[in-house]
């Protein structure tokens, strides 16, 4: 499965299947306005930094995201920031 980052209309950003015929994300990063406000044009890169996190747990993790099985449910260990 190939993931993507993409800008959607309402400029949120999100992540979808690149392979997939479906439009629907799987994943989308929203920013409040005040917030998007205070980061300026840097809200950008601060979700692609949380969906590349996102990413890179899920395939740490070897989950298969391309299987239509269900497996045992992923449940990643608490973090605190």
């Amino acid at each position: 499965m190939v993931l993507e980052i993409i800008e959607l209309e309402d400029g949120e950003l999100a992540i979808r299947d690149a392979d997939s015929e479906s439009t629907e994300p799987m994943i989308k990063v929203n920013f409040s306005e005040e917030l998007k406000d205070k980061l300026s044009d840097q809200y950008f890169d601060v979700a692609r930094v949380m969906l590349t996190a996102g990413i890179q747990m899920v395939a740490d993790s070897g989950l298969d995201l391309s299987s239509d099985e269900k497996s045992e449910e992923f449940e990643p260990e608490p973090t605190i920031h």
